[in-house]
């Protein structure tokens, strides 16, 4: 039984619909770990928690309310990448 809802940001749903599918079924089995607890699945980073996806090289950002038992991913991103670089800036 989940402890947690999942509650993914428009942009990462409409960054997940362009994947290919078996990429796409990686990071959603990694996702549902995180109904769970989400603090052993992901690395702490500040204000927000980060949750890598195998060799991919995807990391997904995501923020725990403990309040409402809910966890917000808001965004994801390639390792190497621009927008990666740049949401650490």
């Amino acid at each position: 039984m989940p402890n947690y809802s999942v509650l993914i940001a428009e942009s990462v749903e409409k960054y997940l619909d362009k994947l290919d599918p078996f990429e796409r079924e990686k990071i959603i089995s990694r996702l549902k770990k995180l109904q769970e607890n989400p603090e052993t699945v992901g690395e702490p980073r500040g204000k927000f928690w980060i949750l890598k996806v195998g060799r991919s090289g995807y990391r997904l950002a995501y923020r725990i309310i403990d309040e409402e038992k809910a966890v917000r991913v808001t965004a994801i991103a390639k390792r190497k990448s621009w927008e990666y670089d740049r949401f650490y800036d």
